[in-house]
């Protein structure tokens, strides 16, 4: 008997929707101190936050490790007011907080059903513990009742960006990398990639070198979430300096050149909107000095690394000047949402911020929306 091929999730009629669209609920996982040293005191005030902020407007699904740090975690939900009939706590073994990358990629067909999509996370191409994030996306799939689908390849939610109408934006340097998927070529990938998330065209961006990327303390190669972000079908915030100093400036250039090169699935240029980069380095509070001199370092952070959530935009600050005028620039494209600042320091010495910690889920739909500003 011969057996047929089981068919490809774009086969099947899935698509993964833009970020804009309705979301049912985020998930995060919560942070906790197995993996890094004094993650959950540095970290759990944001989290809190993030969660206080979201729950306001969709179901927040939370990932915890274990049953006693379920009971810690209802403690500070309680002791903060925060309304736990619109919080989910489920109990997932898992080894960081990177939800975006290791966690669930969902995608939705014109029926309105959802469907999970994992990809093998690798942690990072194996820069950091990652056995038990690779098994998130199946538990979630057993728990929320959806079919599961396993992609060929390797890659990070962060890795991704799409504009819901079959356009994908990635960097080659987080992806096509030989610690990632060192057996596959570009066009195996990218027949992965178009089958997986059920998109028909790709935007590579240069992204960095191995050696940059250690420079500059990017432990994911340059993930394109926080340098690229559609917030509409055809419009693209991307982060920039005019400090030619900057040891970001050329890779910030290139990609914009190629953002200026680029077009979409029905061949529209992309309408590009600069964001600034931070203008200042940042302190390290991973380190030992107790008293100045504190040690400075070139900044991961980016404003880019924006969450889109139902009515709200949770966007990354850092105390700096750019602040303000990164949040301005944010809202005139989300102008029905209320922009909120999460501090983000923290999060961006360990590696990213806001979108690196939440994945949405999204509203199952009849009818998937087009752009940015209709629905929620």
């Amino acid at each position: 008997m011969k057996h047929q091929k089981a068919k490809t999730p774009r086969e099947l009629g899935y698509t993964m929707p833009a970020e804009w669209e309705p979301h049912e609920g985020t998930w995060l996982i919560w942070p906790h101190s197995d993996t890094q040293e004094d993650s959950q005191f540095q970290l759990e005030h944001l989290w809190l936050e993030m969660t206080m902020v979201l729950h306001e407007h969709e179901t927040v699904h939370i990932i915890v490790p274990d049953d006693h740090r379920e009971e810690h975690l209802h403690h500070q939900l309680r002791y903060y007011g925060l309304k736990e009939s619109k919080i989910d706590v489920q109990v997932i073994p898992n080894d960081d907080v990177w939800v975006r990358d290791c966690g669930p990629v969902f995608l939705v067909n014109d029926q309105g059903e959802l469907a999970v999509t994992e990809w093998n996370f690798n942690g990072w191409g194996e820069r950091f513990s990652f056995k038990k994030d690779r098994l998130v996306p199946a538990r979630v799939a057993e728990i929320v009742s959806l079919p599961l689908y396993s992609a060929p390849i390797i890659l990070e939610g962060g890795a991704i960006e799409v504009n819901g109408q079959g356009t994908l934006i990635a960097t080659r340097s987080s992806i096509i990398n030989p610690n990632r998927n060192p057996r596959f070529s570009q066009q195996e990938i990218e027949a992965a990639i178009k089958d997986y998330f059920g998109i028909e065209n790709i935007i590579w961006l240069s992204g960095a070198s191995r050696e940059f990327c250690d420079f500059v303390g990017s432990d994911t190669d340059l993930h394109v979430d926080g340098y690229a972000r559609f917030s509409d079908d055809s419009t693209v915030l991307y982060s920039w300096t005019d400090d030619e100093d900057n040891h970001f400036y050329p890779i910030l250039k290139q990609h914009r050149d190629e953002l200026r090169n680029a077009q979409t699935e029905s061949g529209k240029k992309l309408t590009l909107v600069c964001l600034p980069k931070p203008k200042n380095e940042m302190y390290s509070t991973l380190t030992s000095a107790t008293r100045p001199p504190f040690d400075s370092f070139l900044s991961l952070g980016t404003y880019a690394n924006f969450y889109i959530a139902n009515n709200v935009v949770l966007v990354p600050v850092y105390g700096d000047v750019n602040d303000a005028v990164a949040k301005s620039i944010i809202a005139e494209h989300f102008p029905t949402r209320e922009i909120i600042g999460i501090p983000a320091w923290r999060t961006a010495e360990r590696g990213g911020m806001m979108h690196c910690v939440t994945q949405q889920q999204p509203m199952p739909s009849p009818q998937p929306l087009s752009h940015g500003e209709r629905g929620l």
